[in-house]
């Protein structure tokens, strides 16, 4: 455990972050009575992201209370606490899919910081996000590797429009469209499932 302190309404308010080590089991955490009290599951939530974070270098996270998202590559060695939204992926097209307008659009329609996982596992990507490489048409892997580009060149207009091709979306849709393309493309995927 380790004492980490925010501004909350300009008062400054001190927490725990509770860290089980990934060798620790549910039994050995008990121990810690007062730690695994205040955070009975932390255990297992640890290992599941541990083990997610073990397969990467780096990871994508942005505040959870963030108006618009703003992401920022972490190393994997480094746990988030709870005021970050984490995704384990390390790849700059998903990079750019989340740093892109549609992608802020979407968030300030759909973030609760209350539920901060809703943005992200409502929006729908061009494609899935675990389609592998070899599942990917031409078209797709061209798209792939605009988009990643874009986000390693850090040109938000050129990101936007590559986001919008891999789309098959004029560069040019206003917010209101936008809005309504992507709840359509996530109303078709949510009723084939």
């Amino acid at each position: 455990m380790r004492p980490c302190a925010t501004c909350e309404r300009g008062q400054l308010r001190e927490y725990w972050v509770v860290d089980f080590p990934p060798d620790m089991d549910a039994q050995e955490a008990r121990l810690y009575a007062e730690p695994f009290r205040l955070a009975p599951r932390a255990a297992g939530q640890n290992r599941a992201l541990r083990n997610a974070l073990a397969r990467r270098d780096r990871y994508l996270a942005t505040p959870v209370a963030a108006k618009f998202p703003d992401w920022l590559w972490l190393d994997s060695s480094t746990l988030p606490d709870d005021t970050l939204l984490a995704v384990v992926r390390d790849d700059d097209f998903a990079h750019g899919i989340l740093s892109s307008h549609p992608f802020a659009l979407w968030w300030q329609q759909h973030h609760l910081p209350a539920n901060p996982t809703r943005a992200i596992a409502s929006f729908p990507f061009p494609w899935s996000p675990q389609a592998g490489l070899s599942a990917l048409s031409r078209a797709q892997e061209e798209h792939r590797h605009a988009v990643a580009r874009a986000a390693r060149g850090g040109d938000l207009e050129a990101l936007n429009a590559s986001v919008a091709a891999a789309y098959d979306w004029p560069a040019d849709l206003d917010d209101e469209a936008l809005l309504k393309n992507l709840g359509d493309l996530n109303w078709a995927r949510a009723t084939q499932a």
